[in-house]
Protein backbone atom coordinates (compact mmCIF):
# COMPACT_ATOMS: atom_id res chain seq x y z
CA UNK A 1 0.00 0.00 0.00
CA UNK A 2 2.69 2.46 1.05
CA UNK A 3 4.28 1.79 -2.72
CA UNK A 4 0.49 2.72 -3.83
CA UNK A 5 0.58 6.26 -2.67
CA UNK A 6 3.31 8.05 -4.60
CA UNK A 7 1.78 6.21 -7.94
CA UNK A 8 -1.74 7.65 -6.55
CA UNK A 9 -0.23 11.37 -5.97
CA UNK A 10 1.60 10.92 -9.31
CA UNK A 11 -2.25 10.22 -10.78
CA UNK A 12 -3.60 12.86 -9.09
CA UNK A 13 -0.54 15.28 -10.86
CA UNK A 14 -1.40 14.05 -14.12
CA UNK A 15 -5.24 14.51 -13.77
CA UNK A 16 -4.64 17.94 -12.57
CA UNK A 17 -2.40 18.23 -15.38
CA UNK A 18 -4.95 17.22 -17.85
CA UNK A 19 -7.94 19.14 -16.49
CA UNK A 20 -5.99 22.40 -16.49
CA UNK A 21 -4.65 21.79 -20.15
CA UNK A 22 -8.54 21.40 -21.21
CA UNK A 23 -8.94 24.34 -19.32
CA UNK A 24 -6.72 26.48 -20.85
CA UNK A 25 -7.00 24.94 -24.71
CA UNK A 26 -10.54 26.01 -24.02
CA UNK A 27 -9.53 29.62 -22.68
CA UNK A 28 -6.88 29.89 -25.33
CA UNK A 29 -9.49 28.81 -28.06
CA UNK A 30 -12.16 31.35 -27.09
CA UNK A 31 -9.43 34.28 -26.58
CA UNK A 32 -8.08 33.56 -30.32
CA UNK A 33 -11.38 33.16 -31.90
CA UNK A 34 -12.32 36.55 -29.67
CA UNK A 35 -9.51 38.74 -30.84
CA UNK A 36 -9.43 37.55 -34.59
CA UNK A 37 -13.39 38.42 -35.05
CA UNK A 38 -12.55 41.47 -32.73
CA UNK A 39 -10.31 43.23 -34.41
CA UNK A 40 -12.16 42.09 -37.89
CA UNK A 41 -15.17 43.84 -36.85
CA UNK A 42 -13.07 46.74 -35.88
CA UNK A 43 -11.25 46.89 -39.24
CA UNK A 44 -14.32 46.92 -40.78
CA UNK A 45 -15.56 49.94 -38.52
CA UNK A 46 -12.79 51.78 -39.57
CA UNK A 47 -13.39 51.43 -43.03
CA UNK A 48 -16.37 52.16 -42.71
CA UNK A 49 -15.81 55.40 -40.99
CA UNK A 50 -13.34 56.29 -43.56
CA UNK A 51 -15.34 56.14 -46.23
CA UNK A 52 -17.82 58.54 -44.12
CA UNK A 53 -15.19 60.96 -43.21
CA UNK A 54 -13.91 61.53 -47.23
CA UNK A 55 -17.73 63.38 -47.39
CA UNK A 56 -17.67 65.97 -44.69
CA UNK A 57 -14.08 66.46 -44.29
CA UNK A 58 -12.91 68.51 -47.10
CA UNK A 59 -10.17 69.65 -45.91
CA UNK A 60 -8.46 65.99 -44.61
CA UNK A 61 -6.14 64.51 -46.52
CA UNK A 62 -6.95 60.83 -46.82
CA UNK A 63 -3.73 59.75 -45.77
CA UNK A 64 -3.97 61.23 -42.45
CA UNK A 65 -7.26 59.74 -42.09
CA UNK A 66 -5.67 56.64 -42.34
CA UNK A 67 -3.53 57.15 -39.82
CA UNK A 68 -5.18 57.88 -37.55
CA UNK A 69 -7.54 54.94 -37.96
CA UNK A 70 -4.22 53.11 -37.82
CA UNK A 71 -3.48 54.12 -34.76
CA UNK A 72 -7.09 53.72 -33.18
CA UNK A 73 -6.78 50.18 -34.81
CA UNK A 74 -3.12 49.53 -32.81
CA UNK A 75 -4.51 50.63 -29.75
CA UNK A 76 -7.15 48.91 -30.21
CA UNK A 77 -5.68 45.65 -30.40
CA UNK A 78 -3.15 46.57 -27.36
CA UNK A 79 -5.96 47.06 -24.98
CA UNK A 80 -7.44 43.92 -26.43
CA UNK A 81 -4.34 41.96 -26.41
CA UNK A 82 -3.92 43.39 -22.56
CA UNK A 83 -7.23 42.40 -21.21
CA UNK A 84 -7.12 38.57 -23.11
CA UNK A 85 -3.78 38.10 -21.52
CA UNK A 86 -5.24 39.01 -17.92
CA UNK A 87 -7.90 36.60 -18.89
CA UNK A 88 -6.00 33.60 -19.53
CA UNK A 89 -3.95 34.40 -16.64
CA UNK A 90 -6.83 34.39 -14.02
CA UNK A 91 -8.27 31.08 -15.97
CA UNK A 92 -5.32 29.90 -15.34
CA UNK A 93 -5.34 30.42 -11.96
CA UNK A 94 -8.51 29.55 -11.55
CA UNK A 95 -8.42 26.69 -13.44
CA UNK A 96 -5.34 25.07 -11.71
CA UNK A 97 -7.44 25.61 -8.46
CA UNK A 98 -10.40 23.69 -10.17
CA UNK A 99 -8.50 21.34 -11.57
CA UNK A 100 -6.68 20.45 -7.93
CA UNK A 101 -10.36 20.57 -6.52
CA UNK A 102 -11.73 18.05 -9.33
CA UNK A 103 -8.56 15.94 -9.71
CA UNK A 104 -8.73 15.07 -5.62
CA UNK A 105 -12.56 14.62 -6.04
CA UNK A 106 -12.29 12.25 -8.84
CA UNK A 107 -9.70 10.38 -7.22
CA UNK A 108 -11.08 9.82 -4.05
CA UNK A 109 -13.23 7.00 -4.45
CA UNK A 110 -9.89 4.69 -5.42
CA UNK A 111 -7.87 6.33 -2.55
CA UNK A 112 -10.88 5.29 -0.20
CA UNK A 113 -10.99 1.75 -1.94
CA UNK A 114 -6.92 1.34 -1.66
CA UNK A 115 -6.78 2.96 2.55
CA UNK A 116 -10.16 0.07 2.65
CA UNK A 117 -8.02 -3.03 1.18
CA UNK A 118 -5.19 -1.69 2.91
CA UNK A 119 -7.05 -2.16 6.32
CA UNK A 120 -8.55 -5.22 5.44
CA UNK A 121 -5.63 -6.96 4.26
CA UNK A 122 -3.80 -5.87 7.39
CA UNK A 123 -6.93 -7.13 9.88
CA UNK A 124 -7.15 -10.36 7.88
CA UNK A 125 -3.24 -11.38 8.22
CA UNK A 126 -3.51 -10.45 12.08
CA UNK A 127 -6.33 -12.84 12.08
CA UNK A 128 -4.79 -15.32 10.29
CA UNK A 129 -1.67 -14.90 12.24
CA UNK A 130 -2.99 -15.49 15.56
CA UNK A 131 -3.94 -19.63 15.27
CA UNK A 132 -0.68 -20.09 13.13
CA UNK A 133 0.97 -18.41 15.76
CA UNK A 134 -0.78 -21.12 18.68
CA UNK A 135 -0.46 -23.67 16.85
CA UNK A 136 3.52 -23.14 16.19
CA UNK A 137 3.84 -22.95 19.76
CA UNK A 138 2.19 -25.78 20.83
CA UNK A 139 4.09 -27.42 18.58
CA UNK A 140 7.75 -26.16 19.17
CA UNK A 141 6.96 -26.90 23.37
CA UNK A 142 6.16 -30.65 22.08
CA UNK A 143 8.68 -31.01 20.06
CA UNK A 144 11.44 -29.72 22.63
CA UNK A 145 10.10 -32.24 25.08
CA UNK A 146 12.46 -35.82 24.89
CA UNK A 147 9.53 -37.83 26.08
CA UNK A 148 5.57 -36.86 25.18
CA UNK A 149 3.53 -39.23 26.32
CA UNK A 150 0.32 -40.02 23.96
CA UNK A 151 -2.35 -37.73 25.84
CA UNK A 152 -0.18 -35.08 25.55
CA UNK A 153 0.53 -35.72 22.19
CA UNK A 154 -3.37 -36.29 21.46
CA UNK A 155 -4.11 -32.70 23.35
CA UNK A 156 -1.82 -30.89 21.29
CA UNK A 157 -3.37 -32.32 18.55
CA UNK A 158 -6.93 -31.50 19.80
CA UNK A 159 -5.41 -28.28 20.23
CA UNK A 160 -4.82 -27.41 17.08
CA UNK A 161 -7.59 -29.04 15.12
CA UNK A 162 -9.28 -26.25 17.17
CA UNK A 163 -7.35 -23.42 15.82
CA UNK A 164 -7.62 -25.67 12.26
CA UNK A 165 -11.45 -24.64 12.88
CA UNK A 166 -11.34 -21.28 13.47
CA UNK A 167 -8.85 -21.30 10.46
CA UNK A 168 -11.62 -22.89 8.20
CA UNK A 169 -14.34 -20.18 9.71
CA UNK A 170 -12.33 -17.48 9.29
CA UNK A 171 -11.81 -18.45 5.27
CA UNK A 172 -14.91 -19.17 5.23
CA UNK A 173 -16.45 -15.82 6.05
CA UNK A 174 -13.82 -14.12 3.92
CA UNK A 175 -14.83 -15.90 0.84
CA UNK A 176 -18.41 -15.30 1.75
CA UNK A 177 -17.77 -11.54 2.19
CA UNK A 178 -16.11 -11.33 -1.07
CA UNK A 179 -18.54 -12.98 -3.23
CA UNK A 180 -21.06 -10.43 -1.68
CA UNK A 181 -19.16 -7.80 -3.14
CA UNK A 182 -18.78 -8.69 -6.91
CA UNK A 183 -21.28 -8.31 -9.66
CA UNK A 184 -24.95 -9.27 -8.67
CA UNK A 185 -26.77 -11.75 -10.67
CA UNK A 186 -30.30 -10.64 -10.65
CA UNK A 187 -31.15 -13.81 -12.82
CA UNK A 188 -32.68 -16.46 -10.44
CA UNK A 189 -33.96 -13.83 -8.09
CA UNK A 190 -37.62 -14.54 -6.77
CA UNK A 191 -40.02 -13.79 -4.14
CA UNK A 192 -39.81 -15.64 -0.96
CA UNK A 193 -41.87 -15.73 2.08
CA UNK A 194 -40.01 -13.27 4.95
CA UNK A 195 -40.97 -16.02 7.56
CA UNK A 196 -39.43 -19.03 5.79
CA UNK A 197 -35.86 -16.90 5.31
CA UNK A 198 -36.25 -16.24 8.91
CA UNK A 199 -37.01 -19.34 9.70
CA UNK A 200 -34.06 -20.88 7.89
CA UNK A 201 -31.71 -18.48 9.58
CA UNK A 202 -32.72 -19.28 12.92
CA UNK A 203 -32.40 -23.14 12.30
CA UNK A 204 -29.21 -22.70 11.78
CA UNK A 205 -28.75 -21.08 15.04
CA UNK A 206 -30.86 -23.57 17.41
CA UNK A 207 -28.05 -25.15 18.43
CA UNK A 208 -26.72 -22.01 20.21
CA UNK A 209 -29.85 -20.90 21.18
CA UNK A 210 -30.93 -23.66 22.97
CA UNK A 211 -27.34 -23.99 25.01
CA UNK A 212 -27.67 -20.87 26.22
CA UNK A 213 -31.66 -20.76 26.57
CA UNK A 214 -32.22 -17.96 24.30
CA UNK A 215 -35.53 -18.03 22.62
CA UNK A 216 -35.93 -16.33 19.14
CA UNK A 217 -39.42 -15.29 18.20
CA UNK A 218 -40.29 -15.24 14.65
CA UNK A 219 -43.04 -12.95 13.27
CA UNK A 220 -46.34 -14.71 11.54
CA UNK A 221 -46.13 -12.64 8.10
CA UNK A 222 -47.13 -13.55 4.79
CA UNK A 223 -44.77 -10.49 3.43
CA UNK A 224 -42.96 -11.52 0.55
CA UNK A 225 -39.19 -10.57 -0.35
CA UNK A 226 -37.53 -10.60 -3.57
CA UNK A 227 -34.01 -11.38 -3.72
CA UNK A 228 -31.02 -14.59 -3.86
CA UNK A 229 -32.83 -16.99 -0.92
CA UNK A 230 -29.27 -18.11 0.01
CA UNK A 231 -28.00 -14.47 0.48
CA UNK A 232 -31.34 -13.90 2.34
CA UNK A 233 -30.31 -15.94 4.81
CA UNK A 234 -27.08 -15.01 4.89
CA UNK A 235 -28.11 -11.59 5.62
CA UNK A 236 -30.71 -12.67 8.90
CA UNK A 237 -27.97 -15.55 10.15
CA UNK A 238 -25.21 -12.97 11.36
CA UNK A 239 -27.67 -10.34 12.00
CA UNK A 240 -29.43 -12.85 14.79
CA UNK A 241 -26.24 -14.85 15.74
CA UNK A 242 -24.89 -11.33 16.95
CA UNK A 243 -28.15 -10.65 19.15
CA UNK A 244 -27.01 -14.42 20.38
CA UNK A 245 -23.66 -13.76 21.61
CA UNK A 246 -24.46 -10.72 23.49
CA UNK A 247 -27.54 -11.67 24.84
CA UNK A 248 -27.91 -12.28 28.53
CA UNK A 249 -28.92 -15.96 28.86
CA UNK A 250 -32.10 -16.90 29.54
CA UNK A 251 -33.06 -13.54 27.51
CA UNK A 252 -35.32 -13.55 24.80
CA UNK A 253 -35.14 -12.13 20.97
CA UNK A 254 -37.79 -10.86 19.10
CA UNK A 255 -37.84 -10.30 15.13
CA UNK A 256 -40.60 -8.09 14.31
CA UNK A 257 -41.81 -6.80 11.04
CA UNK A 258 -43.48 -4.48 8.95
CA UNK A 259 -44.74 -3.42 5.62
CA UNK A 260 -45.10 0.34 4.20
CA UNK A 261 -44.51 1.92 1.17
CA UNK A 262 -43.35 -1.06 -1.07
CA UNK A 263 -40.93 -1.85 1.80
CA UNK A 264 -40.46 -4.22 3.95
CA UNK A 265 -38.77 -3.42 8.22
CA UNK A 266 -37.70 -6.38 9.78
CA UNK A 267 -36.66 -5.29 13.58
CA UNK A 268 -34.62 -7.90 15.65
CA UNK A 269 -34.58 -7.00 19.36
CA UNK A 270 -32.17 -8.10 21.91
CA UNK A 271 -31.96 -7.83 25.59
CA UNK A 272 -27.89 -8.16 25.86
CA UNK A 273 -25.59 -5.55 26.68
CA UNK A 274 -25.91 -3.07 24.25
CA UNK A 275 -23.74 -1.33 21.93
CA UNK A 276 -21.76 1.87 23.10
CA UNK A 277 -21.95 5.31 21.37
CA UNK A 278 -18.20 5.09 20.26
CA UNK A 279 -18.52 2.03 19.10
CA UNK A 280 -21.44 2.03 17.45
CA UNK A 281 -20.71 3.77 13.85
CA UNK A 282 -17.82 1.45 13.32
CA UNK A 283 -19.96 -2.02 13.84
CA UNK A 284 -20.30 -2.63 10.21
CA UNK A 285 -16.60 -2.02 9.49
CA UNK A 286 -15.02 -5.50 8.68
CA UNK A 287 -12.85 -6.92 12.05
CA UNK A 288 -14.46 -4.34 13.79
CA UNK A 289 -15.62 -5.97 16.73
CA UNK A 290 -12.54 -8.62 16.32
CA UNK A 291 -10.12 -5.51 17.17
CA UNK A 292 -12.45 -5.22 20.53
CA UNK A 293 -12.57 -8.07 21.25
CA UNK A 294 -8.84 -8.96 21.34
CA UNK A 295 -9.13 -6.03 24.71
CA UNK A 296 -12.31 -6.45 25.93
CA UNK A 297 -14.85 -9.12 24.43
CA UNK A 298 -14.29 -13.01 25.17
CA UNK A 299 -17.14 -13.75 22.72
CA UNK A 300 -16.01 -15.78 19.86
CA UNK A 301 -16.01 -14.37 16.22
CA UNK A 302 -13.95 -12.18 13.58
CA UNK A 303 -16.21 -9.07 13.11
CA UNK A 304 -17.03 -10.64 9.76
CA UNK A 305 -21.04 -11.08 9.89
CA UNK A 306 -21.95 -7.47 10.26
CA UNK A 307 -20.23 -6.16 7.52
CA UNK A 308 -21.17 -9.16 5.40
CA UNK A 309 -25.04 -8.70 6.34
CA UNK A 310 -24.56 -4.90 5.83
CA UNK A 311 -22.97 -5.67 1.91
CA UNK A 312 -25.62 -8.00 0.94
CA UNK A 313 -28.62 -5.69 2.27
CA UNK A 314 -26.57 -3.44 -0.08
CA UNK A 315 -26.75 -5.58 -2.80
CA UNK A 316 -30.77 -6.23 -2.77
CA UNK A 317 -31.74 -2.20 -2.21
CA UNK A 318 -31.87 -2.55 0.98
CA UNK A 319 -30.06 -0.95 4.68
CA UNK A 320 -29.39 -1.74 7.88
CA UNK A 321 -29.69 0.60 10.93
CA UNK A 322 -29.63 0.36 14.48
CA UNK A 323 -30.17 1.80 18.12
CA UNK A 324 -28.96 0.69 20.91
CA UNK A 325 -28.63 1.34 24.60
CA UNK A 326 -25.62 0.25 26.55
CA UNK A 327 -26.39 -2.29 29.33
CA UNK A 328 -30.29 -2.41 27.83
CA UNK A 329 -29.85 -4.16 24.82
CA UNK A 330 -30.08 -3.46 20.78
CA UNK A 331 -32.56 -3.25 17.69
CA UNK A 332 -31.38 -3.78 14.01
CA UNK A 333 -33.88 -2.28 11.64
CA UNK A 334 -33.34 -4.57 8.03
CA UNK A 335 -35.17 -2.21 5.39
CA UNK A 336 -35.75 -4.23 1.73
CA UNK A 337 -38.35 -3.63 -0.80
CA UNK A 338 -40.75 -5.66 -0.44
CA UNK A 339 -42.06 -7.70 -3.71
Amino acid sequence: MASLKPNLSSARTRLMATYLSIIMALTLGFSTVLYQQSISEAQSNLIRQQSGLKDFLFFTQPEDIARINNEQLTMFRRNLLNRLVVLNVGMLVLGGGVSYVLSRRSLRPLEQTLDAQSRFTSDAAHELRTPLTAMKAEIEVALMSKTISDGDAREVLYSNLEEIGKLDTLTAALLRLARSGDSVDKSHWQDYRLTDVLESASIRLKEESSKRKISISLPKTKALIHGDPDQLIELFVPLLSNALKYSLEGTKITVTSKKSDNKIKVNIADQGIGITAVDLPHIFERFYRADQSRNKSKVNGYGLGLSLADSIAKNHNGKITVTSEYGKGSIFVVELPSA
